[in-house]
């Protein structure tokens, strides 16, 4: 089975697949969004709105460090490439874009719950894949 176009390979030989890593995505996406109007609707909108985006910037923390791993991963017949100057920039952007919500909603709670989307779904990811893993070996 071949990747679509434009996407890499998945990986075979244990390392995270991309097809894992996009589900973890669109689980942590999908906790963003319920918990946001969960918590928006027992508090105010504006703290659901902040857990919302909280979880926003915790799946595209997700995707830079797929792509860190990805440029990183060294090949038997190739020096590991460096990273730039472009993954330092992206750290400081997600630590921006957190201080900016912190400071401008005052909501620790929310943001905490927001960033917590994508630890939780890759715990739910890891979940679903046991029965799977269990009954390969």
């Amino acid at each position: 089975m071949s990747a679509p176009e434009g996407e890499p390979p998945e990986d075979a030989d244990g390392v995270a697949a991309v097809r894992s890593l996009r589900r973890a995505a669109v689980i942590a996406a999908a906790y963003g969004a319920l918990a946001g109007v969960a918590y928006g609707v027992t508090t105010t909108w504006h703290r659901g709105l902040a857990l919302t985006l909280a979880a926003a910037v915790s799946i595209v923390a997700l995707r830079s460090l797929e792509g860190v791993v990805r440029r990183l991963r060294a090949t038997p017949e190739e020096a590991p490439p460096g990273l730039g100057w472009q993954y330092p920039l992206r750290l400081l952007l997600l630590v921006g874009l957190i201080l900016l919500l912190l400071v401008g909603w005052h909501d620790l709670l929310a943001v905490v719950l927001g960033l917590s989307a994508v630890p939780l779904a890759l715990l739910v990811e890891a979940g679903l894949q046991l029965p799977s893993r269990s009954h390969t070996k």
